[in-house]
């Protein structure tokens, strides 16, 4: 398994590099990349997502789905304790960071790669709670103003869109015809290149000096990278009768690096957006070594 998620990830940095690239060429400006970065968001993630759960409804397959959404807000609520006990409210950038990981962009890929398509349908819930939380307690991170908080804009995220009407086609059973399941699933095939393409694009206007400076970005990644996962792993390892696929899902998921939604809010509450962005581009240089590694100690703990 380890040399299937370093192989993944390894074919993720030649992506990152094709962005790079084409941004220092000029072949993609800068409005450019925060374009596909809307679709990426608003089109192919809804579309992976809903792919997800149009899949044949059993008893058993209900309770994984409970169950891997419980872990998911589990796996959440460690990050964010510890995130809050070693940042707190005044340091928004790195508590963020540090919370909320890259699930979308790079959790989905490596889950497909190591598990399957299928197991996709694990990390739907982990998916769609990130966003959640991140426009709720990651809005009141930000701004410390509970009033900005605004349920119709979580009601209307495509994330959260496509997770319940995901919900609504498997519990019901709506037959999907399908062309339209074709559709989702050459839409779906974009998420890889896109995401890795996009984060190349961060990667090519950020001063590596700088990146390799920032103290507290470096705390964050370690956060992020390193003690989140182990605790969230011993956390998982005290709980019985989970399935070891949904506890692979939950764990390749919480080991990915900083959302790169963070760049968005912080300029959305005009916060460090520098800082932001190294914190992005840092923890996912360093995940390249972590992921495989923590995986590979997370197996012979509990998997």
């Amino acid at each position: 398994m380890e040399i299937i998620l370093l192989k993944q990830i390894c074919i993720m940095f030649l992506l990152i590099a094709v962005g790079m690239f084409l941004v220092k060429k000029g072949y993609l400006s800068e409005q450019g990349g925060k374009d596909l970065g809307a679709i990426l968001l608003r089109v192919v993630i809804p579309c992976v997502i809903l792919k997800s759960y149009i899949t044949e409804y059993t008893a058993e397959r209900a309770v994984d789905l409970a169950v891997s959404a419980a872990m998911a807000l589990l796996a959440l609520l460690v990050a964010m304790v510890i995130s809050f006990l070693v940042f707190g409210t005044k340091r928004s950038i790195e508590n963020f960071g540090a919370s909320f990981c890259n699930v979308g962009f790079i959790g989905i890929p490596l889950v497909q790669a190591v598990l399957g398509e299928g197991a996709v349908f694990y990390l739907a819930s982990f998916i769609a709670l990130l966003n959640i939380l991140q426009w709720t307690y990651g809005v009141f991170i930000m701004t410390g103003d509970k009033e900005t908080v605004r349920v119709k804009t979580i009601a209307a995220n495509p994330v959260v869109l496509s997770f319940f009407g995901g919900l609504l086609l498997f519990f019901l059973r709506i037959p999907v015809p399908q062309v339209i399941v074709s559709t989702l699933s050459s839409i779906g095939s974009m998420n890889t290149p896109l995401a890795m393409i996009i984060l190349g694009t961060y990667l090519a206007k950020m001063n590596f000096r700088e990146m390799f400076t920032a103290k507290s970005a470096y705390v964050c990644t370690i956060l992020r990278l390193v003690l989140i996962p182990v605790a969230t792993l011993l956390v998982l390892s005290l709980i019985p009768g989970v399935k070891t696929e949904i506890k692979q899902v939950i764990l390749i998921a919480c080991g990915t690096p900083v959302g790169s939604n963070i760049a968005i809010f912080a300029k959305q509450y005009e916060k460090d957006y520098r800082l932001s962005v190294v914190t992005v581009c840092l923890s996912t240089i360093c995940c390249i070594v972590t992921v495989p590694v923590f995986y590979m100690f997370a197996e012979k703990m509990i998997l």
